[in-house]
């Protein structure tokens, strides 16, 4: 079985191809197939979806279990519900989560029995629909499974009683909030959990220095949504916690408040001696909306601590300043960045912001080590359009590239994200390249262009001594027809 295209089977709807990757030896095609569910939820093929739940392969039947509670249709009930007792425990996993989106009433009493699976995915799925349904037979089974023996199957039960307005729900959700929490904590988790009745600011505050480290921990990290610039005192305070994880929190909460007051310490503090201390303020920043320091941010993308700089560009990413064109020059100066986070995120605002001058880097960042920073740097330097071109031309006109297997494939693989038909000329000189990956690449991208010329190199291709690059071109010509 040679190696499908997945993305070129979604852009032509080829659910068949998808069905045939499913089954492929390679584990990563399998896994690019698997999620491409919500992409084939769209092709509005709800009769052959169903018809496919059937099937005797359980990667189809998981596949399409998945699917169906993409779509948005009626018909899709009966048939999930028909393989609640599968075989495959997977299988009845994903129909049990996708019967939550039809919200079927039909569905309470089979899900009710699917909470006592014996995978506990499944139970968790039921539970998480039965949620979604809020059928109040549903409450007493949820409340049992409360007790499930696995973490995930309590917190989907307990995620699932939040969605009844019922005295009984909320009473087996106070009890089970108690018993999980411990004994220490019990009064600082009652007063949270009523803040937005009484307000108890100042209680709450004075929880960030009990005695206990748990406590502080506590106050602390609920503080983070809060918001509330009456907490700014005390949590710069906890800034200096003996409890790292105490100040982690501080620094988040003030990061989420966001005044000038509560992010003046996190910002004197991004080039602390101490790596904990920069990382944790850093962190904090990436909440923050206003008054950042962009330079000192972007200058912890060289910081000397691996963490601190995935920390730095997370931030960036969250607070929307590697977006903003004011800051190309600081994105520019990081392309060769020696973290391949780092190289991620600056590839990614290069990409929104659409600079020319980001051209040339990118066409430098096609020949890095990295596969996955070489595939982000085709995908944004398709997003620049005809302006791309010629540069990626030069890459093919030089003969000392045609050593460079990694650089001709990336260049190769921008090319097809270019939609202009001024590309055409190129695609057919690079068909020539003695690298198959290449010439396959190059024949699904002159599948865009209906050209008397391009069928032609197409037909040629047909023959072509490697097999990909066959159906690759056959694929192409059968979308010109």
């Amino acid at each position: 079985m040679t190696d499908p295209d997945i993305q070129s089977l979604i852009k032509n709807k080829d659910y068949q191809g998808i069905l045939d990757a499913l089954r492929h030896n390679d584990a990563k095609i399998r896994h690019e197939a698997e999620e491409t569910f919500m992409e084939v939820a769209e092709f509005d093929i709800v009769d052959v979806l169903i018809q496919s739940l059937s099937s005797e392969d359980n990667k189809i039947r998981r596949f399409v279990a998945r699917v169906l509670g993409e779509c948005n249709d009626s018909r899709i009930v009966d048939p999930l519900l028909s393989v609640l007792d599968d075989e495959d425990e997977c299988v009845v996993d994903y129909a049990a989560s996708s019967l939550g989106g039809p919200k079927d009433k039909k569905a309470v009493d089979p899900l009710i029995n699917t909470l006592s699976h014996k995978y506990w995915a499944a139970r968790s799925s039921a539970a998480s629909s039965l949620g979604l349904i809020a059928d109040p037979k549903a409450i007493d089974p949820l409340i049992i499974s409360l007790s499930d023996r696995v973490d995930e199957v309590r917190y989907y039960s307990e995620e699932a009683l939040q969605h009844f307005n019922d005295k009984k729900a909320i009473e087996a959700l106070e009890k089970y909030y108690d018993d999980q929490v411990p004994v220490h904590l019990k009064q600082v988790a009652k007063s949270f959990r009523n803040f937005k009745k009484s307000d108890p600011i100042t209680l709450l505050t004075k929880y960030l220095s009990d005695e206990n480290d748990e406590v502080r921990k506590y106050a602390a990290i609920h503080l983070i949504d809060l918001k509330d610039e009456r907490a700014t005192d005390a949590l710069i305070t906890s800034l200096s916690d003996s409890f790292l994880a105490v100040q982690i929190s501080a620094s988040n909460a003030l990061g989420n408040i966001g005044t000038q007051e509560a992010i003046e310490p996190l910002i004197n503090n991004l080039h602390n001696k101490n790596v904990n201390i920069r990382k944790w303020a850093v962190r904090g920043l990436g909440y923050a909306r206003e008054g950042l320091p962009t330079k000192d941010m972007f200058d912890l993308l060289n910081d000397d601590d691996a963490h601190v700089r995935y920390v730095a560009i997370t931030a960036l990413s969250r607070t929307g300043t590697i977006y903003q064109k004011q800051n190309i020059d600081l994105l520019l100066k990081n392309t060769n960045n020696s973290s391949e986070y780092v190289k991620y995120g600056v590839i990614a605002g290069l990409r929104e912001i659409g600079d020319k001058r980001a051209i040339k880097p990118l066409i430098e960042l096609l020949n890095d080590e990295n596969i996955g920073v070489r595939g982000s740097a085709s995908a944004a330097l398709g997003e620049f359009g005809e302006v791309a071109i010629e540069p990626l031309a030069q890459i093919f006109e030089n003969k000392d590239n045609f050593k460079k297997k990694r650089l001709l494939r990336a260049a190769a693989e921008a090319l097809g994200y270019i939609e202009s038909p001024n590309i055409v000329d190129l695609l057919l000189k690079a068909i020539s390249v003695r690298d198959a990956y290449v010439r396959k690449r190059i024949a699904l991208a002159l599948g865009k262009f209906k050209d008397k010329e391009v069928i032609r190199v197409l037909k040629v291709c047909l023959n072509d001594e490697n097999l990909q690059v066959q159906k690759a071109a056959k694929k192409s010509l059968n979308k010109l027809r």
